[in-house]
């Protein structure tokens, strides 16, 4: 990496430090500066994440100001477009947007990798996404029986009910289009792209669980952070966050498409909760099966082992217990034990 020195020439021969004892020495420097630079970056991210959250509830507060909290609750249409351009736009776009531009210089690859995906590939990739999609809703589930088990029941946030066609349209674009293309600027393309070089699955990692504890609650923190995995591996398998956005989209969509049509056709949200479950695993599951007989699962390139290397675990450790962290993770955990009732 740029940031390290280069190795001593060990073969001089006026060299006069044991030539094992001195390599031993560059490599566990080389590692200690990886994870200083990695804590800085920790920091960074918790700056973000803080100003995300303290965004938030300056809007919040405005809507107080203004009088504005009884036409939020009781509008799907205005609630729909506070959550577009107060949470898409200015918690999340202008934060991590700013984040990439001051340290624009540290990525190695593009901030929005757009490499060409061939339809087929696209194909495979986002069905076999969504896949995974459909296997992170039953794991929720399992969590959410465990909880109930216990005596306790964690609340969901629930998709704005349309109450016209223009506030259809709304919700179309505040709960799928939006976030999709949002959420993912700052999460994998932002995010992700400024970490990746210390490790691929480093970056994925963090990253996940970044976005999983910016959903503030229980279901949505373990359901986004496992959405959040595959997400990332996508965006690294193929360098491109083309997938990424579709399997996002295609996700939130089937929420959107649940509740307008209960609401202007009285199908059963769960009937079509079933299709949508059932046609994604079947899809998916044959996509998984080409991807692998392909060799798409494979390493894409091989790494090179040294002696000290910080492994993942060290990595994740030194990116969130970081002071920068403390509050954004303290707010965080309190707001999802607060959904736990």
């Amino acid at each position: 990496m740029n940031n390290y020195y280069q190795p001593p020439q060990f073969n001089q021969p006026n060299y006069d430090y044991n030539e094992a004892a001195m390599k031993s020495r560059f490599y566990m420097e080389k590692a200690r500066l990886e994870r200083k630079e990695i804590r800085r970056l920790g920091n960074i991210f918790g700056i973000v994440i803080s100003a995300f959250i303290l965004l938030q509830l300056a809007c919040v507060l405005l809507l107080n100001v203004f009088g504005l909290e009884e036409l939020y609750n009781n509008s799907a249409l205005f609630q729909t477009c506070f959550g577009i351009v107060v949470v898409d736009l200015i918690c999340i776009v202008i934060p991590f947007g700013v984040m990439a531009y001051v340290n624009r210089k540290k990525y190695t690859v593009d901030i929005i990798p757009t490499k060409k995906v061939s339809g087929k590939d696209m194909y495979l990739w986002v069905t076999f996404g969504m896949f995974c999609c459909i296997a992170a809703n039953y794991a929720v589930g399992i969590v959410v029986a465990f909880f109930q088990a216990l005596g306790h029941d964690p609340l969901q946030y629930e998709t704005p009910e349309p109450d016209s066609f223009v506030t259809s349209i709304a919700i179309a674009i505040g709960t799928a289009v939006m976030p999709a293309l949002c959420e993912e600027f700052g999460m994998r393309c932002c995010g992700l792209g400024l970490l990746r070089k210390h490790g691929k699955a480093f970056g994925v990692i963090a990253v996940s669980i970044v976005f999983g504890l910016m959903h503030a609650n229980l279901v949505q923190f373990v359901f986004a952070t496992l959405v959040g995995l595959i997400l990332g591996y996508v965006t690294v398998k193929t360098d491109s966050i083309v997938p990424a956005v579709l399997i996002h989209l295609l996700n939130n969509s089937m929420s959107v498409v649940s509740s307008i049509a209960k609401h202007f056709a009285g199908i059963e949200t769960e009937d079509i909760t079933v299709w949508f479950f059932v046609g994604w695993l079947v899809l998916g599951g044959i996509s998984a099966l080409v991807l692998g007989f392909k060799g798409y699962f494979k390493k894409s390139e091989k790494t090179i082992s040294e002696p000290f290397q910080n492994t993942t675990g060290k990595k994740i450790a030194a990116f969130f217990f970081v002071p920068g962290m403390i509050f954004p993770f303290l707010y965080f955990v309190i707001s999802i034990i607060a959904t736990i009732r």
